[in-house]
């Protein structure tokens, strides 16, 4: 609770920060030609939204100082009272002032500045100056004489001079060069190993490892937590819920958990898919879980971790759950699977598919049979993979596992003929060597002995026919894919490798099964690729049962 309180301060303090340049900026161009304008309004706006803040926070010196501050603001809009160059100069002390009361505030500080009560005086009695030789009581302060010009110009709040707010755009331009130096240096490291010279290899691998670290720190630069995706959805529970009737809590975990900032966006719609469905499909109404012995008040919840090398997304409710011989009656129905396939079939997965919907008509929420494959294929297009558990009666969870990063990628390098492929890491369970009688076999059967296990295989070069001649000896690269273990007959095993992913040109938007391509240190360019639609595509054979 504290750390939540600190940095509760820190963003209102950089805030502050920035709403009161927007009134020194107003002020300064009010007082070469002051008029109840677009300026004045500007100046009127900040002060509001630093008032707003303040109360929100608990900054009760700085609200009831700027509330006193808005009220002379109204006199002057609706009286006509003239913006003299001695009401600008009052303004501005204001407006240092109340910078001095937000880091006042900022440290924990419960001290006054000396001149609060005079200018808390002066703004709530304030009087159109008579002309000079008239007495007149309302006379503007004396600025403080501890406070210099040089310390106006750089006294900043702690948090402001900690943070420096940057266009996102420029972030991104930033970390797409830091990605092409990694490419360069790996290039020029490659081409110096050829040249066998010691002395400019050792220099080259000093300037490789610098360049990793600007890489790791850039990296993280683009990284958000994930509370700011999740607190998003708070308001959508609670009109949805209010809409169909429900009764309906979010509950949040692992806010702090950190992904990228481009992840984290292309996330947003997969998540309101979820949850919409979680609300229309899952939660009972309040009368039917009470009958059911459950809480009237339905519970989502939305949780995230890392796990190795991946972060991990979870959408739980404690719903009805889904009926599995519902699923498979209705997608027979819809035409999606025919009769004799229900026995081979996992009835949740069949929920992903274009079209289908245990709906008989389409609500508000859902029914039309487009969320749930949008939630897929985008999944998949982030490279990650989504899996669901349901238990009837007890509710639904879908969990999200994704890359911690989409520019980068940790792979395992092979070669099949003189192409090479990289797997993502976190798929890859184990590598084999395959004698030429189990190539033999592989080839014959399409599966392979491994230690008494039948092990479902597919030998790369009947998808990519390269024109080599395949060597004696081979290998398989053991991965796992919605919970079964699939083989890949390879030519070669290159090894672990830290990949920075290219996206492909649009002459290879065609090729389903390359998600991606990466420039090695030599030059030559590595294929990326995606497994789950490899294995949906040519692995439909050899991942059935011998």
């Amino acid at each position: 609770m504290h750390d939540e309180l600190a940095e509760l301060r820190e963003a209102y303090a950089l805030e502050s920060a920035e709403m009161l340049a927007e009134v020194e900026s107003a002020l300064l161009t009010l007082e070469s030609a002051p008029a109840i304008g677009d300026d004045f309004n500007r100046f009127f706006r900040a002060i509001h939204t630093i008032k707003g803040s303040s109360g929100i926070v608990g900054a009760d010196q700085v609200e009831s100082f700027c509330h006193a501050l808005e009220h002379l603001l109204v006199r002057i809009r609706e009286d006509g009272i003239p913006l003299s160059s001695d009401l600008v100069s009052l303004f501005l002390q204001c407006h240092d002032h109340i910078k001095t009361l937000v880091v006042f505030f900022e440290k924990g500080s419960t001290e006054l500045p000396s001149r609060h009560s005079q200018l808390t005086a002066l703004i709530a009695n304030w009087q159109p100056l008579p002309p000079p030789d008239a007495s007149s009581d309302a006379e503007l302060p004396e600025s403080d004489p501890s406070v210099t010009a040089e310390e106006t110009v750089s006294g900043q709040s702690g948090a402001a001079q900690k943070v420096v707010r940057i266009d996102a755009q420029k972030l991104d331009q930033l970390i797409n060069l830091v990605v092409e130096l990694v490419t360069a240096t790996s290039e020029l490291e490659s081409h110096i190993k050829r040249l066998s010279d010691s002395a400019s290899l050792e220099s080259a691998s000093s300037v490789s490892l610098l360049v990793k670290k600007i890489q790791e720190r850039a990296m993280v630069f683009r990284m958000v937590p994930v509370g700011d995706l999740f607190r998003r959805f708070q308001r959508l529970v609670h009109d949805l819920s209010a809409a169909s009737g429900k009764k309906i809590q979010l509950a949040t975990a692992g806010l702090e958990t950190e992904l990228d900032k481009v992840l984290a966006e292309r996330l947003r719609e997969p998540l309101v898919h979820l949850i919409r469905n979680a609300i229309d499909h899952g939660i009972e109404l309040p009368s039917e879980r009470q009958a059911l012995g459950k809480p009237s008040t339905g519970l989502i919840s939305m949780n995230a971790f890392q796990e190795t090398g991946c972060i991990v997304i979870e959408v739980q409710d404690d719903g009805r759950g889904i009926s599995r011989e519902r699923v498979l009656r209705r997608a027979v129905e819809r035409g999606l699977i025919r009769p004799f396939e229900t026995a081979d079939r996992d009835p949740l997965a069949l929920i992903f598919e274009p079209g289908f919907s245990t709906m008989e008509e389409a609500t508000m929420l859902s029914g039309r049979g487009v969320g749930m494959d949008v939630v897929k294929r985008t999944i998949e297009e982030l490279r990650g993979k989504i899996e669901v558990r349901s238990t009837e009666g007890q509710g639904t969870t879908f969990q999200l596992r994704l890359p911690l990063s989409l520019a980068l990628i940790d792979g395992f390098m092979v070669a099949v003929g003189s192409e090479y492929y990289i797997l993502p890491m976190e798929q890859v369970d184990e590598t084999i060597d395959l004698p030429p009688e189990s190539s033999e076999e592989l080839l014959q059967r399409g599966y392979l002995n491994i230690r008494g296990e039948a092990l479902p295989c597919l030998d790369l070069r009947s998808i990519t026919t390269p024109d080599t001649i395949p060597p004696l000896s081979r290998f398989a690269v053991v991965i796992r894919q919605e919970g079964r273990r699939v083989g890949l007959a390879v030519d070669q095993l290159v090894g672990e490798v830290k990949a920075v992913i290219k996206p492909l040109g649009r002459l290879y938007r065609d090729a389903r099964i390359i998600s991606g391509a990466t420039i090695l240190g030599d030059g030559a360019i590595a294929l990326i690729l995606d497994l789950p639609e490899l294995l949906r595509l040519y692995g439909e054979n050899c991942i059935a049962s011998p």
